[in-house]
């Protein structure tokens, strides 16, 4: 019975955790050669957010934009989010962003970065 019960536990525990590792992962962005913007498109569920990472120099300028009116984006600058679109100051090296989606529901969005 209790070696049942330790089987139960480890296999919930890790169906938990690999859960989890997905709600926290981060989308890397990269450019094409000799391009400043990409452009990315998904879902994002009702109530969630989504994270990105992106490679910049020291005092270059981020600017970021998503369709959909709906959704905040969000960055250490601006943490409660601003909708549709902002722009930021990168620092050296990998440079975090995320949209979240305070609605009842699913949405489709298409997201836009260029740094100058």
């Amino acid at each position: 019975m209790l070696k049942k019960l330790l089987v139960h536990f480890v296999l919930l525990t890790t169906i938990s955790l690999m859960t989890s590792v997905e709600l926290f992962a981060q989308t890397r962005i990269r450019f094409a050669r000799g391009r400043s913007s990409a452009t990315v498109s998904g879902t994002i569920p009702a109530k969630s957010n989504r994270y990105f990472v992106v490679g910049a120099k020291s005092g270059q300028t981020a600017a970021v934009s998503v369709n959909n009116r709906n959704l905040d984006i969000f960055t250490d600058e601006a943490p409660r989010g601003v909708k549709g679109w902002t722009n930021f100051e990168t620092h050296s090296g990998d440079n975090e962003f995320g949209i979240y989606n305070p609605t009842n529901r699913a949405i489709s969005y298409t997201l836009t970065i260029s740094i100058r």
